[in-house]
């Protein structure tokens, strides 16, 4: 049996369509009633409902360690897929407890119950930068600064309980991911880049970061598990590319207008003040926030030739990706909307 913890999520659904096609008995961790039927969307998408099916779904919180030591019983493996994603300062508290404290538990319960080996996904986020300008790798050492978040802060420490239990005598593979790139809910993380550029998107930040596609970080997950690879991390990205570039191959996907006007790191400021005002008026919370507009004007690129090296995978192309991906936005949300 194979643990996945947050099944419902993406990189979670797209790592249990595969395990599941390759004939694996998987049990899987989902938080909530909504974001099941959003995960069983993204098979039926795919025309794999009948899979679907045939994922043990285990309903539970990784703060509740009752419920998770239950569904560790009979397992041999496990993928820890479950985590907050959020740069608002309001998630900040339950963002590192679920990320940092859920992390403990999963691993605690890996030791405890002689697990084989253990894969965490994390992120580019708890790696460090170069002073040199040069791609950040897995040897860069992570530092708190100003624009440090909070979501950062929750995933380099999430490492750290992976890496205690690893001294614990737990075999782990950490991945970590940049921004990626996949169908799925077009409301939430990086998905949500679509729905903006379909909304018109006529301004463009000047930074730049990776991306990789979703498909590629599932198959470099079951590649590490698979082979005799333990108590390493590995940066997981296809290409280092500056955001205009991506909106623009959206843009082409989608069939709209592309960006067409640099926008100012003080105007995006500026922005973020109205928004606040906004917000206050009307009891709402504001959709942007300055760590935003910090992330998309920050120059980023990342060092993928550990994990290529380590399991000889050929990363997809990012605009064969975007082309794919906006061909199903197109046929699930754009159309179905206009129709319905």
């Amino acid at each position: 049996m194979i643990l996945v913890s947050g099944g419902s999520g993406l990189v979670g659904s797209y790592l249990l369509r595969e395990l599941v096609k390759n004939g694996e008995e998987v049990r899987a961790l989902y938080r909530s009633d909504e974001s099941l039927k959003k995960a069983k969307f993204i098979f039926q998408t795919f025309g794999e409902e009948a899979n679907f099916n045939k994922v043990d779904w285990v309903k539970a919180n990784i703060l509740d360690l009752p419920q998770l030591e239950e569904s560790f019983k009979g397992v041999r493996t496990v993928y820890h897929c479950a985590a907050i994603v959020s740069f608002k300062k309001g998630d900040a508290q339950s963002m590192i407890e679920t990320n940092v404290e859920g992390t403990a538990n999963m691993v605690n319960l890996a030791v405890a119950n002689g697990i084989e080996k253990f894969c965490f996904v994390s992120s580019v986020a708890s790696l460090g930068k170069y002073r040199d300008g040069s791609c950040a790798d897995e040897e860069t050492i992570w530092q708190k600064i100003d624009h440090t978040s909070d979501y950062s802060i929750s995933k380099f420490y999430s490492e750290n309980e992976v890496w205690r239990a690893s001294e614990e005598g737990l075999k782990v593979v950490i991945v970590n991911p940049s921004t990626i790139i996949g169908f799925g809910d077009w409301n939430q993380s990086s998905n949500s880049i679509f729905k903006r550029v379909h909304e018109g998107l006529p301004f463009y930040p000047g930074g730049s970061t990776g991306f990789v596609a979703v498909e590629d970080v599932v198959d470099s997950m079951i590649s590490l598990m698979r082979s005799d690879i333990s108590n390493q991390r590995f940066v997981v990205s296809g290409e280092n590319l500056e955001f205009k570039q991506l909106f623009d191959w959206i843009a082409d996907g989608l069939g709209k207008k592309k960006a067409k006007y640099p926008l100012k790191k003080w105007q995006a400021m500026l922005y973020i003040q109205i928004l606040r005002l906004f917000s206050f008026l009307t009891f709402s919370k504001p959709k942007l926030t300055a760590l935003n507009v910090h992330t998309a004007f920050n120059k980023r690129c990342y060092d993928n030739q550990k994990i290529k090296k380590a399991i000889n995978i050929e990363f997809r192309s990012i605009e064969d990706t975007v082309k794919r991906n906006s061909e199903l936005y197109i046929k699930f949300y754009i159309d179905s909307n206009s129709r319905g």
